[in-house]
C-alpha cells in the first residue's frame, strides 16, 4: 500500500513512534502536504520531511478517503466494501498503513 520512493535509512516496518489507533480513531490527511495523482496511484512530497513518497493503488483509495475526517472503523467498512478482503486481514493492512502514516507525519490522529 506505501512505499517510500527515498531511500530510507530506517525500514518502512520498524517505527520510531506507535500510537495507539482504536475503532474510533479519527484520521486526516494533513492539508499542506502537496501530491498528484498519476495512474490511479498518488506520488507526494513532504516539505517537511523532505522526502519523496508513492502508495499504490489501494494505498492512493486510503489517501483519498482520508481528505475529510473518518474514523478508523469507518475507513475499514468503506475498504472491505470496495475490495475483496476479509475484516482481520483488513484491519491488520491499514493498521500497518496508517502506523507509517503518522510516522511520517503524513496524517492526524484524534
Amino acid at each position: 500500500m506505501y512505499k517510500s520512493l527515498k531511500q530510507s535509512t530506517q525500514p518502512m516496518g520498524i517505527f520510531k513512534t506507535k500510537l495507539e489507533i482504536g475503532p474510533e480513531t479519527i484520521l486526516q490527511r494533513k492539508p499542506d502536504l502537496l501530491f498528484n495523482e498519476i495512474e490511479g496511484e498518488v506520488v507526494m512530497l513532504s516539505i517537511e520531511n523532505s522526502e519523496y513518497y508513492g502508495m499504490d493503488k489501494v494505498g492512493s483509495r486510503i489517501w483519498e478517503l482520508l481528505e475529510k475526517p473518518i474514523t478508523l472503523n469507518q475507513l475499514i467498512s468503506k475498504l472491505m466494501e470496495e475490495y475483496e478482503v476479509n475484516e482481520q486481514h483488513c484491519k491488520e493492512d491499514i493498521y500497518i498503513f496508517l502506523q507509517g502514516l503518522i510516522n511520517k507525519n503524513l496524517i492526524t490522529t484524534n
